[in-house]
């Protein structure tokens, strides 16, 4: 038994189904079965442990395997765990059905919404924070044109200098509109995550 516990430490942290010839010999296909329905791991992938342990010569059992999957499944599909599913931008799976289903999938869907605020909120902030550096960088060169036009002589030179700066304000006036479109933004997606988050 203590052998069958290794084994499923082991597929449980590779995530990978090929399995040694020692390792189909002590399998606990009860145990590999229900280590999997418990991690949301379809009973499909019996057939890769199959199929490697008929290549090294040991025959494997489904039954057994099937049986650990089903009391596997049921400890698997529950709010919480759909919930944690969903916050963690994984993609809804098919390993509960039937009257599993509802629960899981009413975690998962508010897990999803949690989600897909966070990541709302988070690009909001990023794209806020590269506007605002953008528009300090122009405000630097205007600021570096508007020293260098006090030092030129040269009237062909001055007129590209200021038409630069035309540019570079205008170009700032959008930023900065955009800037307080992207705040307003924000302050809205703060508050839909807030009442995600209070919603559980």
């Amino acid at each position: 038994m203590k052998q069958g516990v290794v084994l499923i430490a082991v597929l449980a942290l590779s995530g990978c189904s090929s399995i040694s010839p020692e390792e189909c010999q002590v399998g606990d296909w009860f145990a590999i079965g229900k280590t999997d329905g418990q991690q949301g791991i379809a009973s499909s992938k019996f057939r890769s442990y199959q199929k490697d342990c008929a290549e090294h010569g040991v025959s494997s059992d489904f039954q057994a395997y099937q049986r650990g999957h089903a009391e596997g499944v049921l400890l698997y599909c529950t709010y919480d765990e759909g919930r944690e599913l969903g916050q963690s931008g994984g993609s809804y799976n098919k390993v509960c059905t039937g009257a599993l289903e509802p629960q899981f999938r009413l975690g998962y869907d508010r897990g999803r919404a949690w989600y897909q605020a966070e990541s709302a909120l988070f690009n909001l902030q990023k794209t806020l924070q590269q506007n605002a550096d953008t528009i300090e960088r122009l405000e630097q060169r205007i600021d570096d044109n508007s020293k260098q036009l006090s030092v030129l002589k040269d009237k062909q030179q001055k007129q590209q200098v200021l038409d630069e700066n035309r540019n570079l304000q205008q170009e700032l006036r959008q930023l900065n509109q955009m800037q307080g479109q992207l705040q307003a933004d924000l302050k809205q997606a703060e508050l839909q995550f807030s009442l995600i988050q209070q919603g559980g």
